[in-house]
């Protein structure tokens, strides 16, 4: 199964490698996953230096809100898909290597390897004073096209495809915990040792969680949740 997540992510980071663009990729809880090169020659930091950080540890030292210095309320992409809404391109400042900050054009995107599979957080950026007016849009696009075909899941461009309880479901403390590791990613048998639980529980409290939020998939559950302030991310 873990093995099933790793692939679906390969689909997504590969094509972003060598992209002209900046790019970096974190799960839900901000630790990051992928830096591709133009990342490093825009802000300086190579992946050595961030990969399972997170986001807003970065250069804790001199700043402690990390890479975005505007972002103390928390994360662009996770606000947006909390609001209901496709996150958009943005102008912002990000921490270089050498601690100063740097303009940039910020596209977020919330991307699953499969339509079934935890979301990740993945931001396309350039320098803000040498892009050009569409560059950003272009980069999404740019993303979609790369990974069309793959299984990949574009949520944030259909955050509305289902329907959201009105009103925020009860959920139990220990399908709170399963939903959180399910947001991360975590396989069931994961969730089982780290729980001390069967597996044959967890997928109960699965299951339980997905009819709470009348949730057809895994994913869904995570969105809804999101979306419902269900899940302490910020």
């Amino acid at each position: 199964m873990q093995e099933k997540r790793e692939m679906a992510l390969e689909g997504i980071f590969d094509p972003l490698t060598d992209a002209p663009f900046g790019a970096y990729a974190a799960s839900l809880d901000q630790t990051i996953l992928f830096w591709n090169q133009s990342a490093r020659r825009i802000l300086g930091y190579s992946p050595d230096e961030v990969l399972g950080r997170r986001s807003y540890e970065i250069a804790a030292g001199t700043a402690p809100e990390g890479l975005f210095p505007s972002h103390r309320d928390g994360c662009p992409s996770i606000r947006r898909l909390r609001d209901g809404l496709v996150p958009h391109r943005v102008q912002t400042r990000m921490r270089c290597a050498s601690g100063e900050t740097k303009l940039v054009s910020l596209t977020p995107m919330v991307i699953a390897g499969t339509t079934d599979d935890a979301p990740i957080l993945v931001h396309l950026f350039r320098d803000a004073v040498v892009v050009n007016g569409s560059e950003g849009d272009d980069d999404a696009d740019w993303v979609r096209r790369s990974t069309s075909g793959t299984g990949t899941d574009i949520v944030s461009d259909h955050p509305t495809a289902y329907a959201v309880p009105e009103v925020s479901p009860m959920l139990t403390a220990r399908e709170r915990e399963v939903l959180g590791l399910v947001s991360l990613g975590w396989a069931t048998p994961r969730i089982a040792e780290e729980l001390n639980i069967s597996p044959h529980t967890v997928l109960n409290h699965i299951r339980h969680f997905r009819r709470k939020l009348s949730a057809p998939t895994k994913l869904d559950a995570v969105v809804t949740a999101i979306r419902l302030g269900i899940l302490p991310i910020d």
